[in-house]
């Protein structure tokens, strides 16, 4: 008899090992998809250029909240995330420590957006969203397009 409780707890063990590594080898593969995803944004070589390019995602954004596609926010939040790290070399030096901390502020709301897309709860994803929205204004304001380039008198 005790051979037998002794195999079947081993057998047990084994299914929960097994499963517990089933489980956390598809939660790294579903991270590595989320980092390819993001891998194919190019970032431009201007500010005008990394404007143009971030202004695309934000509505793209908003329109799969709105839908309900929170398994798709990551893709457009951390190529958001992507385009803004280019930024605080093309700004002028005054305002280059205050887009960085900007950057680093875009690229949390992106990891927060990514989890709570991901875990399907969608009054988070909105709230997420428009701190995300908030975030980018205060960016562009500070060095939006044309900011880089010099001024003509």
């Amino acid at each position: 008899m005790k051979t037998k409780t002794l195999l079947a707890m081993g057998l047990c063990a084994a299914i929960g090992l097994f499963s517990a590594q089933t489980n956390f080898a598809q939660e790294h593969k579903e991270h590595g998809d989320h980092e390819k995803a993001h891998e194919k944004v190019k970032v431009p070589d201007t500010l005008n250029g990394i404007w143009h390019e971030i202004h695309k995602h934000p509505h793209e954004l908003a329109d799969t909240v709105k839908a309900q596609k929170l398994a798709e926010v990551h893709h457009h939040a951390f190529a958001i995330r992507d385009l803004a790290k280019g930024l605080p070399s093309k700004v002028p030096t005054a305002h280059k420590k205050h887009i960085e901390n900007l950057v680093k502020k875009v690229s949390q709301i992106a990891e927060d957006l990514d989890k709570s897309g991901d875990a399907g709860d969608q009054a988070k994803t909105e709230s997420n969203l428009k701190k995300l929205d908030a975030t980018l204004k205060d960016m562009e304001d500070m060095a939006g397009p044309d900011e880089g380039a010099p001024h003509k008198h």
